[in-house]
């Protein structure tokens, strides 16, 4: 679309002349100022490691799971800001007295191949996930007792016991029976903004326009070209030759791509969540001063400047800041060392000139403020940070003893008590699983691998299960996080932040999030 300028004065130009004549001054001279429009068609090229399958609840692969986002839809996806909204499904609702829930599908809904989606297709999508060894969706359909087709258009699921957020839990893509059924390898069909209209084995597969697509909108971009790569290290290479228009890195050097004119970077917080756990056996880790100074004592921004090139956004709880959930507070604590010695001197301890480690006397017996740290061998950045943590308290008083040690040998000493403070990370659901974090029913079955009780976040945390209500949900996240700031169960560092490098050949209204890359491609057009 042009936008029309109005008329600015353009002084040209002070004319001198040898004579020392007055100067001419040309004036209304008109600029017209157009704004790109966006142009109809182009070829997207977009690199993927070929799967073993094209059907994506079988397949363990990013790039492919970020590809499929262009194909396939859920009864149930996230949007911008991690909420929960319907797609395929045009109702979700529990029947009173049971544990079951209605889903009622939209209708009129047609696969790119022009077949009618249904309940079957749903009930085999479940099916699916549960018969499959490894599906990276296994763990949502687990609650899940049974299902059934009560016509086209409705399924009865029955859940087992409480389970946290039933969204959640069918936030899956759904496949067409009729095409996967028969050959699991078969090319894709889906119900997304683009269909598979060319399949080149080990070299690429190309996507148009789908015109039955759930969104009901039409792209700009009338053709994506997927390239297969041999190999993860070769997508820089792809990229940077020009094989390839996007990149998305989780490397933290996207930097240098910035060396390249013609490229846009775009950053987005991802799902990797970096804590500290706490063993909430240790009778002076249970007291929440001592907590406090550990939350006061470790400069986290220092962390992330140093290791991740301050890649990273820092929160006090789980919960990220563009979430729906966010309370919308600053964070509470900083890199404060006067907080964190107020903290150990409102726990009492008294540093001993002697031994030079703080100490107090309680229940008979000396306690020293003394904790060993424990993190894994394979993850580079946070053997480094482990010692820096240590450096960082033992600058306030503690005295810290890291043990690196590998993954499972870590996990084994977690999940026996065996230990004082972990350096963990894990990829949380979108909108946070609290309930397995925090609550006491989930100290031996779930991630309450602290031992953290708190009767009154017990009950906000129960309120919350297979609440379908946003305001009350809402409302309830506000209190806990409010809650897990003062009590502090775990020690929250930060989430992690990726990028996607683009060429800047590619315009329009590009917003990235770690749900779904691929989120306003309906207006990214192709400036040749």
């Amino acid at each position: 679309m042009k936008l029309r300028i109005v008329p600015l004065i353009l002084i040209i130009a002070l004319l001198f002349s040898t004579s020392c004549s007055q100067p001419e001054i040309q004036i209304g001279t008109e600029i017209t100022i157009e704004d790109e429009k966006p142009t109809e068609g182009g070829v997207l090229n977009i690199g993927c490691i070929e799967p073993q399958s094209f059907n994506p609840l079988l397949v363990n692969s990013k790039s492919y799971r970020d590809i499929s986002k262009l194909i396939f839809n859920g009864l149930v996806e996230y949007d911008s800001t991690l909420k929960p909204i319907l797609v395929l499904a045009e109702n979700i609702y529990k029947i009173e007295g049971k544990d079951e829930f209605q889903v009622k599908l939209k209708e009129d809904i047609l696969w790119s191949d022009g077949e009618p989606f249904t309940s079957e297709d749903v009930i085999y999508t479940i099916d699916t996930i549960k018969n499959s060894e490894d599906s990276i969706y296994k763990s949502k359909v687990e609650p899940i007792v049974s299902c059934k087709a009560e016509d086209d258009h409705n399924i009865k699921i029955k859940f087992k016991g409480f389970s946290y957020s039933i969204l959640d839990h069918l936030s899956f893509p759904i496949v067409p029976k009729h095409i996967f059924n028969s050959n699991p390898n078969s090319v894709p069909v889906g119900t997304g903004l683009f269909k598979v209209t060319a399949y080149n084995k080990l070299k690429h597969m190309e996507l148009e326009r789908n015109q039955n697509s759930v969104q009901q909108v039409t792209p700009y971009i009338s053709k994506i070209r997927i390239n297969f790569i041999k190999d993860t290290d070769s997508f820089d290479t792809a990229f940077q030759t020009g094989q390839i228009d996007l990149i998305n890195t989780t490397s933290y050097d996207w930097e240098k791509y910035k060396e390249s004119k013609d490229v846009n970077t775009y950053k987005y917080l991802s799902r990797d969540f970096e804590f500290i756990l706490i063993n909430f056996n240790n009778p002076m880790l249970s007291d929440k001063y001592v907590r406090k100074a550990l939350m006061h004592g470790i400069n986290r921004t220092a962390i992330i400047e140093k290791y991740l090139l301050g890649n990273a956004a820092i929160v006090d709880t789980p919960i990220r800041n563009d979430c729906w959930l966010f309370d919308g507070d600053v964070n509470k604590y900083s890199y404060n060392k006067a907080e964190a010695q107020y903290a150990i001197n409102n726990a009492r301890f008294v540093f001993n000139e002697r031994t030079g480690i703080f100490e107090r006397e309680a229940d008979g017996e000396l306690q020293q403020l003394r904790f060993t740290l424990v993190t894994n061998s394979e993850n580079d950045y946070r053997v480094k940070a482990a010692e820096d943590i240590k450096n960082n308290l033992e600058d306030i008083g503690f005295a810290i003893d890291v043990e690196i040690m590998p993954f499972e040998e870590m996990v084994k000493n977690i999940e026996k008590g065996e230990y004082d403070l972990a350096l963990v990370g894990v990829n949380l659901s979108p909108e946070a699983d609290l309930y397995e974090f925090f609550h006491s029913s989930q100290i031996s079955s779930g991630k309450n691998y602290g031992g953290y009780i708190n009767p009154k976040m017990d009950l906000l945390l129960e309120q919350s299960l297979n609440n379908l209500k946003e305001e009350d949900k809402f409302v309830n996240y506000l209190e806990l996080q409010r809650m897990v700031k003062d009590e502090l169960p775990i020690i929250s560092l930060f989430y992690k932040q990726y990028a996607l490098v683009m060429r800047n050949r590619v315009k329009g209204d590009i917003q990235v999030d770690s749900e779904n890359l691929f989120r306003t491609i309906d207006s990214w057009y192709l400036s040749e």
